[in-house]
C-alpha cells in the first residue's frame, strides 16, 4: 500500500467572517492555489490515487475536493472523524485507512496529528516530521499501515510547484 498523508492547505483564521468555529475555517485563495499545485504535481509525476479520505473539517474537505477535481473529477472524498484534529488514535486510523478501497490512498488531515501519525508509522517519535500547509508525504507498506512498518519515500510542499 502507498499512503499519501496530506496536510490541509492554508485556511482563514479563526474568527474571520464565516469562521466562528474552527470546524468552519475555509481555504484562502492561497490555500486553493496550494491544493492545485500539489494535485498537478502528482499528475505531472504520474502518481495515481485510488481514493481520498479526509477530516470532516471544512479546510480538509476543501483540500480533498480540490485534489480530486484534478485526479478524479466527479469523485468525492471519504470523510472520517479519525482524521479530525486532536482525535489521533493511530491504530484506529490505520484500521480505517486499510478499509478504504485501493492500494494508493491519500489522507487529508491536520497538524500536529499528521506528523505524529507519520512518526508512528515509521517507528519514530521524536517530533521530527512536520507538514507545512498543503504538504504531502508518501509512505509505503508491504501490507496495511501499522506501527513502525512504513518506509518514507518523500515529503513535498506545494511551494516547490507554485
Amino acid at each position: 500500500m502507498l499512503l499519501y498523508l496530506i496536510r490541509h492547505a492554508e485556511a482563514v483564521e479563526l474568527g474571520s467572517p464565516g469562521a466562528a468555529r474552527d470546524f468552519d475555517r475555509a481555504l484562502t485563495p492561497r490555500g486553493h492555489a496550494q491544493t492545485l499545485a500539489i494535485a498537478e504535481a502528482f499528475a505531472r509525476l504520474r502518481l495515481t490515487v485510488d481514493a481520498v479520505a479526509a477530516s470532516p473539517l471544512v479546510r480538509a474537505h476543501q483540500t480533498a475536493v480540490g485534489l480530486l477535481n484534478v485526479w478524479q473529477p466527479g469523485t468525492r472524498p471519504v470523510t472520517h472523524d479519525a482524521l479530525s484534529p486532536d482525535r489521533l488514535k493511530p491504530g484506529k486510523l490505520s484500521e480505517f485507512l486499510a478499509d478504504v478501497p485501493g492500494d494508493r490512498v491519500a489522507a487529508v488531515g491536520h497538524m500536529p496529528d499528521l506528523g505524529a501519525y507519520a512518526e508512528w508509522l515509521l517507528g519514530a517519535a521524536d517530533g521530527s516530521i512536520q507538514f507545512a500547509k498543503g504538504a504531502a508525504a508518501c509512505i509505503e507498506f508491504k501490507g496495511d499501515p501499522a506501527k513502525g512498518s512504513g518506509k518514507l519515500h518523500w515529503i513535498i510542499t506545494p511551494e516547490w510547484f507554485m
